[in-house]
């Protein structure tokens, strides 16, 4: 401003200095103090701008360091990285758009929990019957006995065959510990234990089967037989009317009953029991001559004679036992 009223006065003094007669020169004078006038009013502008350059950019200079006090990260980098992290914004929501994907995919798990629930609902229903199922589930198990035991049978078979009794003895009482009641097990052991010489356990064997199956007339002849081996009539008539009542139809069991009572002098029953044989095998000549003995030995000599020429004309005879019989006749 100094500069400007500087030359304000140097004009002032030099138009106070021009002559007033001159008019030439006071229009002249006139004309340039208003273009002197225009070019100081274009440089005050011009100043003016300057100054208030000047004076604003230093202030907005000034300010940011201020704002860099208020945050303690370098003026520079925080800059930077506070426009990095905005231009990165869109590119993150981009990429994390798609987990939205998940939260889809749990919704479909809550649409299946009545499915889950439809497929749990079934095992609730056969709770009613829960009596069957025990007596099923034992079922089960006892053909599933039957078959270890048939298994073990049928492995003990294979060692018979092969000579190896010590297993097959093993598998057979195995498998009989497993099903007391399979019959071709047991008469596969005492078939073994005979072979072996072993007949007290073989007697031990069928003792047990009859204990099972009191009406097995197989058993009870079989024993009976061994324990005549041993002279225990007594005990075999005992073995056999125990399972009589089983064997009232059968031929073979009445007709060895008679002989072991026929040997024990219990004549009258003998011809009983022969006589119910005979009626199921009229032509056994071993038979008839049994009988034909009881009755010879009651006094029924004419019964007895006409018993014993049936035995000879049956044919079945061996050679000593019609040797025999025919002496019988002759006795009469």
């Amino acid at each position: 401003m100094s500069v400007i009223n500087q030359m304000l006065n140097g004009l002032e003094q030099r138009g106070v200095t021009v002559a007033t007669g001159q008019l030439r020169t006071v229009q002249i004078s006139n004309k340039y103090q208003k273009v002197q006038f225009v070019l100081l009013a274009g440089l005050l502008v011009i100043l003016a701008a300057l100054l208030w350059r000047g004076v604003n950019v230093p202030s907005l200079i000034a300010k940011q360091p201020v704002v860099a006090k208020a945050i303690p990260v370098a003026p520079v980098v925080p800059a930077v990285s506070a426009i990095e992290p905005v231009a990165s914004l869109p590119i993150k929501t981009a990429v994390m758009a798609p987990k939205v994907q998940p939260e889809k995919q749990v919704a479909p798990q809550v649409k299946m929990l009545p499915v889950a629930r439809q497929v749990a609902a079934p095992p609730a229903l056969p709770r009613a019957p829960a009596v069957p199922d025990a007596n099923l589930s034992g079922a089960v198990k006892q053909v599933s006995l039957r078959q270890q035991a048939e298994a073990e049978f049928h492995k003990a078979t294979v060692y018979m065959q092969q000579g190896r009794n010590v297993e097959a003895q093993a598998g057979l009482e195995a498998a009989l510990r497993m099903d007391a009641g399979l019959d071709a097990a047991r008469h596969s052991l005492v078939s073994l234990l005979l072979e072996s010489k072993r007949n007290t356990g073989a007697e031990q064997v069928l003792q047990d089967g009859l204990k099972i199956s009191p009406a097995n007339s197989g058993y009870a002849m079989l024993l009976a037989r061994l324990q005549v081996q041993r002279n225990e009539v007594d005990q075999a008539l005992i073995t056999l009317a125990l399972t009589l009542p089983y064997a009232a139809q059968q031929a073979d069991y009445q007709a060895f009953y008679a002989a072991l009572l026929q040997r024990r002098a219990r004549h009258k029953e003998a011809v009983e029991h022969y006589q119910v044989a005979l009626k199921a095998s009229p032509n056994s000549g071993v038979w008839l001559m049994g009988c034909g003995i009881s009755l010879q030995a009651l006094g029924k000599n004419d019964e007895a004679k006409e018993t014993f020429l049936r035995a000879l004309s049956s044919k079945t005879l061996s050679a000593e036992l019609q040797a025999f019989v025919q002496q019988k006749i002759k006795a009469l």
